[in-house]
């Protein structure tokens, strides 16, 4: 099963929004330098055509600073700022607005210039305004809208002051001019939707990336909280095989681990590996110290008659509570007189001094059974000669061994 990251649409076109914001206030900032640059070459030619008349020249220099100024109040906060603007709508809102008023203000400069213009001085001003136009497309593309607006809002005075002043130069200009306006927006759109393509798949690409870090951030932490869990149930798990195994009182293995291990030896008994034997013991009159000195101390017999029984025990030898005051030991690769030689030893070791220290000082005696794995065998034939031997200590007075073949 594979997991797909994927970017929210919002997400990413608010994104876009911000980063085509970013990028057209930083270029916006720089293109409105161009501006005053623009008055000082017409303001230069008006020198050098010894126009009569400057002042309308003057008004006007005056008037497009004050609206650049303006578009540089819009930009020049968000182009040096790294945040994104609080609401992106209403900058954009603002930028627009900007950009329409920045047009009015080259279109009006035909009507404060062309009345005092020489033919050459003319001429330069509409090339000022051609190339004006020009640069706020490579500029401004990345909003169409402000290319559309601008375009507009020069063109729209020089259509006016054609249709007012009808001179031979000002229709051709206002007729041309409407071609190259359209050429422009024309192109300006190829451009807007190739910049905004570009602006919307490196975003794309870099929200995947973070998405994707993300997602393996939190994959890890989850396997680390996995593994964590893991460790935890299995922990859990050894816990709870322990106790099915386990008597929770003398930490013997329980009956049912016995069993197994009993049923593993018939096994290697029937696919002719080495013999065991199997003793079998029950402590003598255990009710009898139940009920002299309490449970508590009868449970303290148990676990101290498993602590020295395995203390006479080799390793591979497996001790276990079968059940209540009842024991059993397995003897891997014993045969029957070995086993019944360590079954003495034990019954004489247990009651060789007392099972509990003082004040109780308390001698403990057990019952021996011994048995040997045979040919033939069940579990229950094995335990059942083990018993048998058992309780034929009891009959015999107890603190006995018996083996039966």
């Amino acid at each position: 099963m594979s997991a797909t990251v994927q970017v929210d649409d919002h997400l990413l076109a608010d994104a876009v929004l911000g980063e085509r914001i970013r990028l057209v206030a930083r270029r916006g900032f720089v293109a409105s330098l161009s501006t005053p640059v623009a008055a000082a070459l017409l303001l230069y030619l008006s020198y050098a055509e010894h126009l009569a008349d400057v002042q309308p020249l003057y008004i006007w220099s005056v008037l497009i600073t004050l609206i650049v100024i303006l578009n540089l109040a819009c930009c020049l906060p968000q182009a040096l700022a790294e945040a994104q603007p609080a609401n992106k709508q209403r900058w954009v809102h603002l930028y627009l607005a900007s950009k329409g008023l920045l047009g009015l203000g080259w279109g009006a400069s035909v009507w404060f210039l062309m009345p005092i213009a020489t033919p050459v001085f003319a001429m330069m001003v509409y090339i000022v305004l051609s190339g004006i136009c020009a640069m706020v497309v490579l500029v401004h593309s990345m909003f169409w809208t402000s290319v559309v607006i601008f375009l507009l809002g020069i063109y729209l005075p020089v259509l006016l002051y054609a249709l007012c002043h009808p001179q031979p130069l000002d229709v051709y200009v206002a007729i041309a001019g409407a071609l190259y306006a359209l050429l422009l927006i024309v192109y300006s759109g190829v451009v807007n939707r190739q910049l905004v393509k570009g602006v919307r798949a490196a975003l794309q690409a870099r929200l995947l990336s973070e998405a994707l870090l993300d997602a393996n951030k939190r994959a890890e932490q989850s396997l680390a909280a996995l593994q964590v869990e893991h460790v935890r149930l299995q922990a859990a798990l050894g816990t709870i095989r322990s106790m099915a195994h386990q008597d929770e009182l003398t930490r013997l293995p329980n009956r049912r681990a016995a069993l197994a291990a009993l049923n593993d030896y018939l096994e290697q008994w029937e696919n002719g590996q080495a013999v065991c034997s199997l003793i079998m013991l029950d402590i003598d009159y255990f009710k009898a110290i139940n009920d002299s000195y309490g449970h508590d101390t009868g449970d303290e017999v148990l676990v101290a008659l498993a602590h020295r029984l395995a203390a006479q025990l080799r390793p591979g030898d497996l001790l276990a509570r079968f059940g209540g005051e009842e024991f059993i030991i397995l003897l891997p690769g014993t045969r029957l007189q070995e086993a019944a030689a360590l079954a003495r030893r034990l019954c004489t070791v247990l009651a060789a001094s007392p099972l509990l220290p003082a004040p109780l000082s308390l001698v403990v005696t057990a019952s021996f059974g011994v048995t040997q794995l045979k040919e033939g065998d069940t579990l229950h034939d094995w335990l059942r000669r083990a018993d048998q031997a058992m309780y034929e200590s009891k009959r015999m007075g107890r603190n006995q061994c018996s083996a039966l073949q």
